[in-house]
């Protein structure tokens, strides 16, 4: 399984266009992996994002907690000390209305499923590249 996420998109030269806003969209990536941080923030800010890292659940939960907001939060699956499920659940719980996408390096349905189920918007397999991005950025400006 590729994505669970917003309708299938081909890449194109309309992949690449985002409707534009007067405000940059703000995501915190939370990734334990250097490399992933880093790939992830360089095709965010690529798209025009304020990009801000949080190296597990935990760090995005107490950002939330500090009275930071951000209109997305992208989440691995696998992370020391807080997972993205029990971050998800817990930042939803705290009434969080973001959206929320898994990004992970499993590729199992009942695994995908499991962290979908946390209160994830959509979840795609690890790296995002552009349609995905893409993909992202336009559900999230329809909502």
């Amino acid at each position: 399984m590729e994505k669970m996420g917003f309708g299938n998109v081909t890449p194109t030269s309309k992949t690449m266009k985002i409707i534009d806003t007067e405000k940059k969209i703000s995501v915190l990536i939370v990734e334990d992996d250097l490399l992933i941080q880093k790939i992830h923030k360089v095709m965010m800010t690529k798209f025009g994002t304020e990009v801000q890292l949080a190296a597990n659940g935990k760090e995005a939960v107490d950002l939330f907690l500090s009275g930071a907001s951000f209109d997305l939060i992208l989440t691995d699956l696998e992370m020391p000390i807080m997972d993205g499920i029990e971050a998800t659940k817990k930042l939803r719980s705290m009434g969080v209305t973001s959206m929320i996408v898994g990004v992970t390096s499993r590729n199992q349905d009942s695994e995908i499923q499991a962290f979908m189920k946390s209160g994830l918007n959509a979840c795609y397999v690890k790296p995002l590249n552009a349609e995905k991005v893409t993909a992202v950025l336009n559900e999230l400006k329809n909502i």
